[in-house]
């Protein structure tokens, strides 16, 4: 099983588009539900997200890479 990870839509406002900062944690890392795993810049502000599940990550979109609203940025896979 897998869980997509996508930065909150409370978090969006009117942005239609946002940037991966960085990654907290390398691909394969193992990482824990609610803690923060990456950064992302939305219309001049800096978020965290946070893993919404516990498991495997694998990065889907790397640093710098331009996203849009409800676009998986990672995944978590159940370990």
């Amino acid at each position: 099983m897998s869980v997509d990870i996508v930065v909150p839509r409370e978090m969006w406002g009117e942005t239609l588009e946002g940037v991966v900062v960085t990654w907290i944690y390398k691909d394969g890392a193992t990482v824990s539900e609610g803690q923060p795993i990456a950064e992302v810049l939305l219309d001049k502000a800096q978020f965290e997200v946070v893993a919404p599940a516990s498991g495997k990550l694998k990065i889907l979109a790397a640093p710098e890479t331009v996203i849009g609203r409800d676009h998986a940025i990672g995944r978590i896979e159940a370990v």
